[in-house]
């Protein structure tokens, strides 16, 4: 590790919080900056970039959006970790404190010690503009179904005209939303060819498309192991001495998640390929029928990632 920096960065709204490992040893020193990008492009230009070999940081609900976006322009290696993973490495190094400094010192120290020893993939470059619409697409679904359950509870004859001027904005808003994901899409080339190309898997819909491609830039690039793992549908074993616990799925990205569901349940009615796999697992290996969703939900997943990668649309000979 002679000459190399690693360093933590703990984003909060108002600042940023950066340690470095690698000075010689000793403890490691925090600056504080405000979450700015200006500030951290000013910040960077005071640091050795040459000697930095990582930056390690948190997702922070979207406040650490600047940073990425300037250690990327930087050129310099950045990794989101997974703020269990840093629970569990606090926990193994015994430290008792919480706060912002010693949470960057903490990052540095996971980034050094653990990070540093892995092949770590570089982090890919989403579409931040069609991200944005496809979360707001989902905050307005979101807000419309909350709105119709709180209508279905209403009984009060003046309370519940108040509800559907509401839901009418958030249709409305909905559908423009939707509207400007195709728009977007269909103004950049690339967009629209993988789109295309996604929807020839029967049972992906254009909300489907558009979220993979929103939300998950990955696909395509990694292996079918790595892709399932980063999605949360690898199952995950649970054994311990005499215990033998169920492997479960879990943590990924649950928008993902979510659209592949859908996806999944669309395809048993109109998939051959995906219908004949869920009654094999269902009806010839005796699997939970939620199992057996979840299998399909992670072959769709492998199939588009493959086509992804190679640049073919889905021919419906894929095997089980």
């Amino acid at each position: 590790m002679s000459g190399k920096l690693f360093v933590g960065a703990d984003v909060s709204k108002e600042w940023i919080d950066f340690a470095r490992v690698g000075d010689g040893g000793r403890r490691p020193p925090v600056c504080r900056i405000v979450n700015t990008e200006d500030a951290i492009r000013r910040w960077l230009d005071r640091q050795p970039r040459a000697s930095i070999e990582l930056v390690c940081f948190e997702p922070t609900g979207g406040y650490e959006r600047g940073l990425g976006r300037c250690l990327r322009a930087a050129g310099l290696a950045f990794t989101r970790v997974h703020p269990n993973r840093l629970a569990a490495f606090r926990e193994l190094r015994g430290v008792l404190a919480k706060t912002d400094a010693e949470d960057a010192r903490l990052l540095a120290e996971f980034a050094a010690s653990d990070l540093a020893r892995r092949g770590l993939a570089p982090v890919v470059e989403c579409d931040e503009t069609l991200r944005a619409l496809v979360l707001r697409r989902r905050q307005l679904r979101d807000m419309i179904q909350a709105e119709t359950c709180r209508l279905a509870q209403c009984e009060d004859g003046l309370a519940r005209a108040l509800f559907e001027p509401v839901r009418e904005a958030l249709r409305s808003g909905f559908k423009a939303a939707g509207g400007a994901i195709a728009a977007h899409i269909a103004g950049s080339p690339e967009l629209s060819a993988l789109a295309r190309r996604l929807r020839t898997l029967k049972g992906v819909g254009p909300i489907t498309a558009s979220t993979l491609m929103a939300e998950l830039p990955e696909l395509g690039r990694l292996s079918r192991r790595e892709i399932a793992a980063l999605v949360g549908l690898a199952p995950v074993q649970r054994d311990s001495g005499k215990r033998q616990g169920k492997a479960k799925t879990g943590f990924g990205r649950p928008g993902v998640r979510q659209v592949l569901f859908n996806a999944a349940r669309a395809a048993l009615r109109w998939n051959p390929v995906m219908r004949a796999f869920h009654r094999r697992l269902v009806e010839q290996n005796h699997r939970p029928g939620k199992v057996a969703l979840l299998a399909v939900m992670r072959k769709m997943l492998v199939t588009l990632n493959a086509m992804a990668r190679d640049g073919t649309d889905w021919n419906g000979a894929s095997a089980a």
